[in-house]
């Protein structure tokens, strides 16, 4: 039987891919940076380790001893950190297990952000007008001066919404960029997109080729924080045209693989617009896997040199992310008028994030973890969303 490792296992979403594996006929094992973790605890893994976080400097060294040390078939991340650690060790990996992710130069097309900016604006893709902030030698002030402001200012590797400021005018990009210049590297000036348009997920799975073998599009319909973070309650829905976009963006690229896109709709033209590429399942890929698309085993078997199997996709899966929509409550003031209603907890194509059915002790555990690290003020400063 062949052996999956879920790097950063102890995600919530880890639950969900290692119930896929499991009935695909995988042997499933998570390795997490804590105990109290969904991953660590979830009834599917058969075997669990204790590891390094993935943002750690000492991660990459920690995980190539182990990998040495313990034999598995496939590598599948839940992270971008766990996910740019296989693609930059990619070479060093491939002779210790296996591994589908793009190589280092491809990787970063995608996964940077002001070089995914860029394969979009040149190739037509629709994505937010962006300026590259190289230090400000690549650009004239002038540029700048003229900009269509509101802007935000992004570091071109981030995630979450690290980093992330709005700025409303030339003067404001000069107080605020040498600071977070500092903190994340290179950055970008981008096109403010004003709120009132949906927020879009789209999974994309190539075969060998680079061609779409399969894909998905989930619409976020309430977030964590309010004004922009991760999916507390979603749903599948059927969009062919921004997912063949899609396809078209990672073929332009040469990723070949899984990918999920993050886009915005902009309110006032209607069209979505491609924001970031994240080189790893999402969060809150559930509702994806309820419709049909089972990307874990996809994943899996590809890297083991199976062919895909068949799947049918099926739209209309809702997923709730509980924790985290109990926090969106706390803070929204739609909570009463939201769609759907925030107080339909069960029925038909309903599901969640953080629990499944039989697998108590992991929700139990993993929504401790939660409730600490949001006790923590590090934590929630990283997850504030964008500065305004």
């Amino acid at each position: 039987m062949k052996k999956v490792l879920i790097l950063d296992g102890g995600a919530a979403h880890a639950m969900a891919i290692a119930e896929c594996l499991k009935k695909s006929g995988y042997e499933v094992a998570v390795i997490c940076d804590d105990k109290n973790e969904y991953g660590y605890h979830t009834k599917f893994a058969d075997e669990r380790y204790l590891g390094v976080n993935s943002n750690k400097k000492e991660y990459a060294e920690f995980m190539l001893k182990f990998l040495k040390e313990h034999k598995f078939d496939v590598l599948i991340p839940t992270s971008d950190t766990s996910a740019e650690f296989m693609s930059f060790h990619k070479e060093e990996l491939q002779k210790l297990t296996g591994v589908m992710m793009p190589s280092r130069e491809i990787f970063e097309k995608g996964y940077d952000k002001n070089n995914l900016m860029h394969v979009c604006q040149k190739n037509g893709f629709p994505c937010p007008k962006t300026v590259d902030l190289k230090g400000w030698d690549c650009c004239s002030e002038d540029i700048l001066k003229d900009f269509f402001y509101p802007g935000l200012l992004k570091p071109n590797l981030t995630s979450g919404g690290r980093g992330m400021i709005l700025v409303n005018n030339f003067e404001e990009l000069k107080n605020v960029y040498p600071e977070i210049h500092a903190g994340y590297g290179n950055c970008h000036l981008q096109q403010f997109i004003k709120e009132g348009g949906r927020q879009v997920k789209v999974q994309i799975m190539t075969d060998i080729k680079g061609d779409v073998a399969y894909s998905s599009v989930i619409w976020k319909q309430r977030y964590y924080p309010v004004n922009g973070g991760s999916s507390c309650c979603n749903v599948t829905i059927d969009d062919p045209e921004i997912a063949t976009i899609c396809g078209k963006v990672l073929k332009t690229i040469g990723w070949v693989g899984f990918a999920d896109f993050d886009l915005i709709e902009d309110p006032q033209t209607k069209q979505l617009l491609i924001m970031e590429i994240n080189p790893r399942i999402p969060a809150c890929v559930r509702s994806a896997f309820k419709s049909g698309m089972d990307y874990a085993t996809m994943i899996a078997d590809m890297t083991v040199g199976k062919p895909l199997r068949e799947y049918k996709y099926e739209s209309g899966k809702r997923l709730r992310h509980l924790g985290f929509d109990v926090l969106w409550f706390l803070k929204s003031h739609n909570r009463f008028r939201t769609t759907p209603s925030w107080f339909k907890f069960f029925g038909k194509d309903l599901y969640y994030q953080d629990w499944i059915c039989g697998d108590f002790k992991a929700f139990l555990m993993g929504s401790w973890g939660n409730f600490k690290k949001q006790m923590d003020s590090e934590f929630r400063k990283a997850k504030s969303g964008v500065k305004r």
